[in-house]
């Protein structure tokens, strides 16, 4: 798939969540547990080696948990969360192995998950995939939060409408 084609397909993907003109990471983890059908837990990742995720996704039968590093800045933890979030979107099986050291900073029975993933290079098909979603994803954040809609549904989507 070369570049052009795999951002139509995140774009539709973005799509197919029908978020809201205006939108926040709240929104968009409710319209994607509602399409999985379960949760998004969010649970903060501890300070870690240089080498290390600074995201993982975890998931298990009842619901995606997404750890999050806690020591970065606020903008790097949403587009880390952004990125978790689409390997959710993009059904991505997951590659992390389960170690020792790994299941006790986090925290979960390993008999549980299903899939899990890290990142900590963009190498594989799958993290680009990723990366790139996430980027799209906080790209319609901004801008969406300083454009008006393309098909205002209420008043206060226009700019033309500002004692409305």
């Amino acid at each position: 798939m070369d570049k052009s084609q795999l951002r139509a397909a995140c774009e539709e993907r973005l799509a197919r969540l029908e978020l809201p003109h205006r939108f926040g990471t709240q929104q968009l983890r409710q319209a994607v547990a509602a399409m999985r059908g379960k949760p998004i837990v969010l649970r903060a990742l501890p300070n870690s080696a240089a080498d290390a995720p600074c995201g993982i996704r975890v998931e298990t039968p009842t619901a995606d948990v997404l750890f999050v590093e806690q020591g970065t800045s606020a903008a790097h933890q949403m587009h880390i969360l952004a990125h978790e979030i689409s390997h959710i979107l993009c059904d991505h099986p997951g590659s992390l192995a389960l170690g020792d050291d790994v299941t006790s900073a986090i925290g979960l029975n390993p008999t549980l998950v299903q899939r899990m993933s890290g990142r900590t290079a963009y190498t594989t098909t799958d993290e680009r995939e990723a990366e790139l979603m996430a980027t799209l994803i906080r790209q319609r954040v901004y801008r969406e939060r300083l454009l008006p809609a393309r098909r205002p549904t209420v008043a206060d989507e226009r700019w033309d409408a500002i004692f409305a």
